[in-house]
């Protein structure tokens, strides 16, 4: 077996050991999105998001989920320090983060 092969392997292994842990991480900035779409995000529930949004930027690529990733980058800026108006817009983003893995979901 090639080099690459076995790594492609290994990547496929992981990614499938790590599923349910990414469906709740995507469940989580679901349900925060959820919230922060009325332009308002407590504290606690902002940073946890963050978090995983951050994670998410810097695993997804190694998957070959570079459009997660940008989508999660995205999400992770808005987090970061948020306005209400850019709030609103974290429900359409996870909904594109979940589309982007649709097919490794």
């Amino acid at each position: 077996m090639k080099k690459a092969d076995q790594i492609d392997t290994l990547l496929a292994t992981l990614w499938k050991k790590n599923l349910p842990t990414l469906r709740e991480r995507l469940d989580l900035l679901d349900r925060t999105a959820s919230i922060a779409a009325s332009g308002s995000l407590d504290e606690a529930p902002r940073l946890e998001a963050y978090g995983i949004a951050h994670k998410l930027t810097g695993s997804l690529g190694m998957f070959g989920f570079q459009q997660g990733t940008d989508i999660a980058r995205q999400i992770e800026q808005i987090l970061k320090s948020p306005t209400p108006a850019e709030l609103t817009t974290l429900l359409t983003l996870a909904k594109d983060l979940r589309t982007s893995l649709a097919a490794g979901l």
